[in-house]
């Protein structure tokens, strides 16, 4: 029988409410709006740790936070530069009204 670890369990109840993530995320974009910018970053929350190829596979966390903020109005794409190791994060813009 397999035990649930801690760090699961934590995983598992973030993917069904990803309301603390955003808002982290949006703390971070009014400073970065305060100070005069349109875009901001986050390598958190699986966003700098894991290695995509397309969004359908995304984690559900990474899924539910970019579905919250699009449904602001925000523009998300994941970005990855490939260097010696893969850096990837999050890039949300809006600099741009989408349709």
């Amino acid at each position: 029988m397999s035990r649930m670890t801690a760090d699961k369990a934590r995983d598992m109840a973030r993917a069904k409410d990803p309301a603390f993530a955003v808002d982290t995320i949006l703390a971070g974009i009014t400073k970065a709006a305060e100070a005069g910018k349109y875009e901001f970053t986050v390598r958190d929350y699986g966003f700098g740790t894991s290695t995509y190829c397309n969004e359908k596979d995304y984690p559900e966390l990474c899924k539910a936070i970019l579905k919250d903020l699009r449904a602001l109005g925000y523009r998300c794409d994941v970005r990855a530069v490939e260097r010696q190791f893969v850096d990837l994060w999050l890039e949300i813009r809006w600099d741009e009204v989408t349709p």
